[in-house]
């Protein structure tokens, strides 16, 4: 069920973070954000060279879901509904060119510094989920009980695949993001962070991290906190999903620490 990885060899390492799926198809069981893991997880070790620029391995990368959907007849499919799209975004870090490249809303940390690349539309959302929860929680609902059935994100879902139109698209303005879908990516919209030469350690991480800490303990603390304290994910830190019934956490997530030498 999980659609995170965690992938590093001697040249790359990667933080991928699988788009929940907003649609109805399914490889083998598996939701499209798992596959879109998955397939970009084997393009990072086995596709990518060392000296890749940022927008050569972008093309790489991107590239390996297209193939996808033009072995299985999915490509005017994927063009006609965003929603059924292979979708990930990735934080990679390349040894040769000592950069991180952000595409979507992964995470990345060096030298007390986290660095973010949200998606504007998510912020939106977020926000509406937020005030609605409050003002259900005001009218008799209790939390467990929203756990149990989120009411808002249900009422809010159409937007969330909606939203989809906006990934990739130059005719999104303020609301388009980049992501990696088998579309050309706008390299504009990719962070591209360099890591100064005096850094002796690297965080990577996906967005299921809300504060991301210089180690995994730390920011597994302030996670635990923060969902013992506003387990809808409603206050501090707003999201477009909180704490369901049974689960650990709001979201997947992943956590790469890396020493530079």
């Amino acid at each position: 069920m999980c659609e995170d990885a965690i992938v590093a060899n001697a040249d790359f390492a990667a933080v991928i973070d699988g788009s929940t799926s907003k649609g109805q198809l399914r490889f083998n069981g598996k939701t499209t954000g798992r596959m879109a893991m998955e397939i970009l997880a084997d393009a990072v070790l086995n596709v990518l060279s060392p000296e890749d620029e940022m927008p050569h391995a972008l093309a790489k990368l991107t590239a390996s879901i297209r193939k996808f959907y033009e072995k299985n007849g999915l490509c005017e499919e994927a063009a006609r509904h965003a929603e059924n799209r292979l979708t990930a975004s990735m934080a990679v870090y390349s040894a040769r060119k000592h950069e991180v490249w952000m595409i979507g809303d992964c995470l990345c940390r060096f030298n007390g510094v986290t660095h973010t690349n949200p998606k504007r539309v998510d912020a939106v959302l977020a926000t509406v989920r937020a005030d609605a929860t409050r003002y259900l929680l005001q009218k008799g609902h209790s939390i467990a009980e929203l756990q149990t059935r989120d009411l808002v994100r249900e009422w809010i879902w159409p937007y969330l695949k909606d939203q989809c139109a906006f990934q990739n698209s130059d005719e999104a303005g303020p609301f388009g993001y980049a992501v990696l879908d088998g579309f050309p990516v706008n390299a504009s919209k990719v962070l591209v962070l360099p890591i100064p030469r005096n850094t002796q350690e690297l965080v990577l991480a996906s967005d299921g991290y809300p504060v991301l800490c210089d180690t995994l303990m730390d920011s597994e603390h302030e996670l635990a906190h923060l969902l013992e304290e506003d387990p809808l994910c409603i206050g501090k830190y707003p999201s477009t999903k909180g704490l369901a019934k049974g689960n650990r956490s709001f979201d997947d997530r992943s956590f790469l620490r890396i020493a530079l030498y």
